[in-house]
């Protein structure tokens, strides 16, 4: 496998399916309440907007389409193309890679860069017992959620390691059979 094999439109569509099954680990973990993690949709949109149901279109477009089909499909893509294989083992491996950056760097500056992201919510009591996600002042307000999710509940970390490596396999596998 080489850059010249390289399939953008295999890309697109295994990162869309990657997309849409760890959105659903996710939706999943947060209603069996392994997890306080706001919906993703949320997390993004509300940099945008502190209306709660524009955030979530805005939001639903930057995690599906943007983030998760295009830069995210076409970047595990050229990562295989540059390992030479797409075998689901690299996926995971990929996907545990960028899960550790997000928790590790990304998730602990969140509250930094998010207008309205708090290292804890005003009145919601620590973020290990109150709510992530609150109507302040008129407009949603979220909680930080520490290194690798830490404050948005015990199993957020498993859950952000697990959730990037499913992604990274149905990534791989959608790509290796589009592709061939």
């Amino acid at each position: 496998m080489s850059l010249t094999d390289f399939n953008a439109l295999a890309a697109l569509i295994a990162g869309l399916a990657a997309t849409i099954v760890m959105t659903a680990m996710m939706t999943m973990a947060s209603k069996a309440g392994m997890t306080r993690m706001p919906p993703m949709p949320l997390v993004m949109g509300s940099m945008m907007s502190g209306d709660r149901h524009k955030a979530m279109i805005i939001g639903g477009m930057l995690h599906y389409i943007v983030m998760g089909t295009v830069v995210f499909g076409i970047g595990y893509a050229l990562l295989f193309q540059a390992f030479g294989s797409s075998a689901w083992p690299v996926g995971v491996l990929i996907g545990v890679v960028h899960g550790l950056a997000v928790g590790l760097v990304f998730m602990p500056m969140m509250p930094s860069m998010h207008p309205r992201m708090d290292a804890q919510l005003v009145g919601a009591g620590a973020p290990a017992h109150g709510a992530v996600v609150q109507e302040v002042g008129g407009e949603v307000r979220l909680s930080g959620p520490g290194v690798l999710g830490k404050d948005w509940g015990g199993m957020t970390p498993a859950g952000l390691l697990m959730g990037h490596a499913v992604y990274g396999l149905v990534l791989a596998l959608v790509y290796t059979a589009v592709a061939a």
